[in-house]
């Protein structure tokens, strides 16, 4: 059942029992290959995170950091440093020195998780592309599952870009990875 802000919520009246398949050894193998390197990319993402917040707050004074500086890998290096500037006030502008030492360690610590968070995208889009085939679902079949989908997906539908524009040429979850059923 929808919620507010199109979030799922469960109701027993709603539910119905439906069969799991059992995956192929194949796919078995694929799912958890990426499943453990998810695991790895995560924990990985998270200390970055808390490394880099504590340097934020001993280095620049960012004491209270706002929710997007909590991610930092969410952001570009211009994003980055505004946020920064935001957090440390009008008052308590960067310096130029400052400003070369933020963009340095951006390169250093953020660029890297950025690039993790890249491949994670490319494998939960493996473990989509994978439970699709163990369910053994026709191209139609996924193509309606995306049609009816909620707003809010942790993956991108094929088709369209990171940054929410379609781009009918490129798939964020084409992983060059030709999973049979066999």
């Amino acid at each position: 059942m929808h919620g507010k802000d199109e979030a799922l919520r469960f109701h027993n009246p709603f539910m119905e029992s439906f069969p799991v398949p059992p995956p192929t050894e194949k796919l078995r193998s694929t799912a958890e290959l990426a499943a453990r390197r998810l695991i790895e990319i995560a924990a990985l993402i998270r200390a970055a995170g808390r490394e880099m917040l504590d340097w934020l707050s001993i280095q620049h004074e960012v004491v209270e950091p706002s929710t997007k500086l909590q991610d930092p890998s969410s952001l570009d290096s211009n994003a980055f440093v505004a946020e920064i500037q935001k957090a440390r006030g009008r008052k308590n502008s960067l310096t130029a020195a400052g400003l070369r030492s933020l963009r340095e360690e951006y390169a250093r610590t953020i660029e890297p998780t950025r690039l993790l968070a890249a491949e994670a995208l490319q494998l939960e889009c493996r473990l989509h592309d994978v439970v699709n085939a163990a369910y053994g679902l026709t191209p139609e079949e996924v193509r309606l599952m995306w049609d009816t989908a909620p707003p809010r997906m942790s993956i991108p539908r094929p088709g369209i870009a990171l940054s929410g524009e379609t781009d009918p040429t490129r798939d964020p979850c084409d992983t060059s990875l030709s999973v049979s059923t066999n």
